[in-house]
């Protein structure tokens, strides 16, 4: 079972990563979704809670190394401050996993 358990976390934590290394090129080559529908500021701070669960799923903090780069860089050229990035970079996993709804 606890087999089990390791590839359902595995595969999340590679869903997550996926998913950040897409929004984050969308992001830098088009920008946010033309129709309104979504916020810079909330979808930087969406890609920060998706190294924060891919951390809970297991993916070790060395590994985000670079994609906390690319995303620091990308909130200073959008104007966030050094106290900002620092927040968005502030990893606060959840020990036993479970998501705040």
């Amino acid at each position: 079972m606890s087999e089990v358990l390791n590839i359902k976390y595995r595969l999340k934590a590679k869903q997550l990563l996926d998913a950040f290394d897409l929004n984050l090129k969308r992001l830098k080559e088009e920008g946010v979704d033309a129709d309104g529908n979504e916020s810079e500021a909330g979808t930087i701070d969406l890609l920060s809670e998706w190294l924060e669960e891919a951390i809970e799923n297991g993916v070790e903090i060395d590994a985000l190394h670079d994609r906390a780069r690319q995303l620091a860089q990308f909130a200073f050229e959008r104007g966030y401050t050094q106290h900002e990035v620092e927040e968005l970079l502030t990893m606060r996993p959840n020990p036993n996993g479970k998501r705040p709804e």
